[in-house]
């Protein structure tokens, strides 16, 4: 029986890692300041072992073949001089005890799976964040950084470490716990401007991604635990108020929540576009990979409705090669030619090439209201798919996947959009006059990639009429 130790085992991720390990059939060595009041159940045992202890305690590890390092002061709450100490001191000395102790162990465990936050990027804005990305300004990102230089510490050791850059993590405890309580009152919303990009991943996801890096032997270094799917605070908000049936239209301005908060308002209002790169590649599969049903199946466990998201597919066949037909939709410069005219669209700026992370800021006229839109793609796989999403515009959410594949003569390319509208619940009053402009928008694209390319009949390819633009 493969055994992990894991310290701050009694914590909100601490717990699901936990029986989650024990139901794969591990054995879990639970890491705590008081082991009597740890879980102490079939294939669990309780150990004390506390990162501010004054020497290291090599015994607490002793047998175990894996390590995850979850033990830390909770961010929450207001800054006092007193809390940003705990922060930094649980995280960074908390984590150089740890590395002591694993250092003293005659045999030692060959992985260490250790948390770290999204912090450690600081507020970017809209920049898509990889892995590989440096690390930004601000209290966290310094505690962030110095934490992860300490885990790494153990592969001087030999010992092979994950570090797991985690978002907001979602479940019945925990943040989503506090964010709710307004809500159930009829005053929820988002926060300051709403715009900032909250980085999530359900807990569930997490904890299957803790068990992804335990079990993958090829897995080293950074991870960014979060979700690929984008998000304001003002979708999650939507996205809570509409999973409890109650208004999303409250905003909590920055101001106040500096004057509540003090400096932990800053990591509430902060804007990070992570992008889970490494967890793609490495073929991870989230089972929670949209806000909104994460968000539903959490506050509304069992309940059969709709998470608010609307679904809109189409396909058609094109008397185009494949590589030819994937050409022209990579160049962002053609949305305009299979735009309608109606809607005045316009590019404002462009990537030098389209690849995971890049950004198209364009502007466009609906129903005769001006509107800035801004997308970035966050899966590219040419030339069978790519997937953009919108970080600002009209929508909540909007996440377009594109989808080619060859046959017989030609190319079938297939669309799905799935989208929300904002400002629950008055948002839906929209719905109907948005499906229509959806469905009428497809059907100008499907005719202009006609007479561009000619349509692939079942049997007959029809050749395009004039030339090709």
């Amino acid at each position: 029986m493969t055994r992990v130790a894991i310290t701050g085992a009694s914590g909100f991720v601490g717990r699901a890692l936990t029986q989650a390990l024990v139901s794969r059939g591990y054995g879990v060595i639970a890491l705590g300041r008081n082991p009597g009041r740890l879980q102490n159940d079939a294939g669990i045992e309780a150990r004390h072992f506390h990162p501010a202890d004054a020497s290291p305690n090599p015994d607490a590890f002793a047998g175990a073949d894996a390590v995850v390092h979850l033990a830390g002061e909770s961010v929450s709450g207001r800054w006092t001089a007193e809390k940003k100490r705990a922060i930094y001191e649980s995280r960074v000395a908390g984590t150089h005890q740890l590395i002591a102790s694993l250092a003293l162990c005659p045999k030692k465990p060959s992985t260490l799976v250790s948390a770290s936050a999204v912090g450690y990027y600081g507020s970017r804005g809209d920049e898509a964040l990889f892995e590989a990305s440096p690390p930004g300004n601000g209290f966290l990102a310094d505690v962030c950084k110095d934490w992860e230089h300490e885990a790494s510490a153990a592969e001087a050791l030999g010992i092979r470490t994950v570090r797991m850059r985690t978002g907001i993590a979602l479940g019945r405890d925990g943040a989503l716990e506090q964010m709710v309580a307004p809500f159930r009152l009829g005053a929820g919303g988002p926060l300051g401007s709403g715009r900032q990009l909250v980085p999530w991943i359900a807990i569930d996801d997490l904890v299957a991604l803790y068990i992804f890096a335990l079990e993958r032997a090829d897995l080293g270094g950074a991870v960014n635990a979060v979700t690929p799917d984008y998000a304001t605070s003002a979708r999650l908000a939507c996205a809570i108020g509409s999973a409890l049936r109650r208004p999303a239209l409250a905003v909590a301005p920055g101001f106040a929540l500096h004057a509540l908060l003090g400096e932990f308002a800053q990591t509430l209002l902060a804007s990070q576009c992570v992008i889970p790169a490494v967890a793609e590649d490495r073929g991870f599969v989230w089972q929670h990979p949209t806000l909104e049903d994460a968000v539903l199946a959490i506050l509304a466990q069992g309940a059969r409705r709709s998470p608010g998201v609307e679904t809109f597919e189409t396909e058609q066949r094109i008397a185009s090669p494949l590589d030819e037909v994937f050409a022209f939709f990579a160049e962002a410069r053609n949305l305009e030619a299979i735009t309608p005219s109606s809607l005045r669209f316009a590019i404002d700026s462009l990537p030098q090439r389209l690849e995971r992370g890049a950004q198209i800021a364009y502007h466009l006229r609906l129903r005769g209201v001006p509107l800035r839109w801004k997308t970035m793609i966050a899966r590219w796989n040419p030339p069978h798919e790519f997937v953009d999403v919108q970080l600002h515009g009209p929508y909540a959410l909007w996440c377009h996947t594109h989808r080619f594949r060859a046959v017989d003569g030609g190319t079938v390319a297939s669309d799905r959009v799935d989208y929300a509208l904002p400002f629950w619940p008055l948002g839906n009053i929209a719905l109907p006059l948005v499906q229509s402009d959806v469905r009428g928008i497809f059907a100008y694209r499907k005719a202009v990639i006609e007479r561009t390319f000619g349509r692939l009949d079942e049997d007959v390819a029809t050749p395009p009429p004039r030339a090709r633009r």
